[in-house]
């Protein structure tokens, strides 16, 4: 028989024992308030805004405004790296190879989150991997030509490319637009000659001295040039006139029902992120694209519209456009160029 043990020893193993499991318990109610006080001490140190374009376009003048406002709201400074090429792959893994703390924000549109996935099959990122935190704005498209063009109306160009298949010319420098042109193309029976271009710059030119029959160009980007009379506006694409155009026509109002085609920028952290601190950069985000201040700037430099939409509802809006682009990839097996 094992020899009892004293009274006094067995109290005393209790109380540890109790002191042990309240201390335990204790650290277990502490775990899940760990990253909400992570989350109260951000940002300790500036943020860094990722933009896939070159310093001085509409995007990355949109970026560095919200930074600002981002950076007071969080009482930290807040810089914008410009990390343009590779069709926004390059200012992707800039992101997704930085800590997921929160610090590296990411610029995304449909080029990194839609566009991209469907037509590039060796991706080096999963769109996944990015978590979406507020869509910002939308810009609308205008359909242009030259100012010496025989072309003065959106109907003209129908009437031709309806008359000889394949002859009149559309410029396209991104697989957005590229992408919008062929749906143009289906949705109005007709067939275009689509002409790659690498960048905006030099569609205009060709525009303008009539290498080139048509492009779809950011309203932003083409105003100076239409105000110039150096470019003709044919029609937007929006489903209503845009205000800076008010005479110009809409895509729909010329004959090619339910044509839609706009640009939206927004903004996202890597997935990692702990979600207290993507909530915070969520809200501080939203904040700012509803201020008076950024509504004036959409409307009077980037001649958008604001979205301020949550993350949750920007996810929605990735998935939509990501299925309905993907018939068009797939109607014209468009791959990567």
């Amino acid at each position: 028989m094992l020899p009892a043990v004293p009274r006094k020893e067995t109290a005393m193993k209790r109380s540890t024992l109790s002191r042990l499991l309240g201390l335990g318990l204790a650290c277990a109610m502490l775990l899940p308030a760990l990253p909400a006080s992570a989350a109260d001490n951000f940002p300790s140190h500036p943020l860094r805004f990722i933009v896939p374009l070159t310093q001085g376009s509409g995007s990355d003048s949109v970026t560095r405004f919200v930074a600002e406002l981002v950076g007071k709201d969080l009482g930290q400074a807040a810089v914008v790296e410009n990390r343009p090429g590779a069709d926004t792959i390059i200012a992707v893994q800039s992101l997704l190879n930085a800590s997921a703390d929160g610090y590296s924000i990411l610029m995304i549109s449909p080029s990194a989150m839609v566009i991209n996935p469907l037509v590039n099959d060796k991706l080096p990122y999963n769109p996944r991997d990015i978590r979406p935190l507020a869509a910002a704005i939308r810009a609308s498209a205008v359909l242009v030509t030259g100012a010496n063009s025989p072309y003065k109306s959106f109907a003209d160009v129908l009437a031709a490319a309806r008359r000889k298949p394949h002859t009149v010319s559309l410029a396209n420098y991104s697989y957005h637009y590229r992408l919008g042109g062929l749906q143009l193309q289906q949705m109005a029976g007709i067939d275009l000659n689509h002409i790659p271009y690498k960048g905006a710059a030099q569609v205009q030119t060709d525009l303008m001295g009539g290498a080139v029959d048509l492009a779809l160009l950011d309203v932003g980007g083409a105003l100076p040039l239409l105000r110039a009379g150096k470019l003709r506006p044919l029609a937007v694409t929006t489903r209503t006139r845009h205000p800076e155009l008010p005479d110009v026509p809409t895509v729909r109002e010329s004959g090619v029902a339910n044509y839609e085609l706009s640009v939206w920028i927004g903004f996202g952290v890597s997935s990692k992120t702990p979600e207290p601190i993507a909530q915070k950069l969520e809200a501080s985000l939203l904040k700012a694209l509803g201020t008076p201040e950024f509504r004036n700037f959409a409307a009077r430099t980037a001649y958008a519209e604001v979205l301020a939409e949550p993350g949750k509802q920007m996810g929605a809006m990735i998935a939509s456009e990501r299925v309905r682009y993907g018939q068009l990839v797939k109607t014209y097996d468009v791959s990567a160029r």
